[in-house]
């Protein structure tokens, strides 16, 4: 691994740690806090986060095996219905915490793996088969990152508002 790979590896890993930093500092009562009434609450940004590591792990690991490979993301409703549809607000975070943290230790083993392959590519299409755009492993983990990091500073947001009133 190339020492861009290894800081984007570890950008990776040490926003996991940040986002664990954050939810160390929600009281049991405060993952039904959200920032403003009718938004996500803390515990569905758990589980939001949790469903990315299991969708993007597949197509990292596709990008690896198979570069080119399609992607569609068929009849996906939208983050509010999904959230909705599995009960994001209801469910304990216990289960989607180890989830979040065993995607992160094997997406890292994983691409550290092959840094030969970073540059390999997927295609994401639509239902009507049109080709929306292509990702390479490289930027899926960079994204993943980032996501992971808008969430964390979400997760703060909501703290500082609830922790304010």
């Amino acid at each position: 691994m190339d020492q861009e790979q290894k800081n984007i590896v570890d950008a990776f890993i040490s926003s996991l740690e940040d986002f664990d930093t954050a939810l160390n500092a929600v009281p049991e009562e405060g993952l039904n806090w959200s920032e403003r009434e009718g938004e996500w609450a803390i515990r569905h940004v758990i589980h939001h986060v949790a469903e990315d590591c299991n969708v993007y792990a597949f197509i990292i690991e596709r990008a690896l095996a198979l570069p080119g490979s399609k992607v569609v993301f068929g009849d996906f409703p939208g983050n509010d219905a999904w959230a909705d549809s599995l009960g994001f607000g209801e469910r304990p975070v216990e289960p989607a915490i180890e989830l979040i943290h065993a995607h992160r230790k094997f997406l890292a083993e994983l691409v550290s793996h092959f840094p030969g392959r970073w540059e390999n590519k997927v295609r994401f299409f639509n239902d009507e088969g049109k080709e929306l755009a292509t990702s390479s492993v490289k930027q899926m983990i960079i994204m993943l990152t980032e996501h992971m990091q808008e969430h964390t500073e979400m997760v703060r947001d909501i703290l500082k508002a609830n922790l304010d009133r």
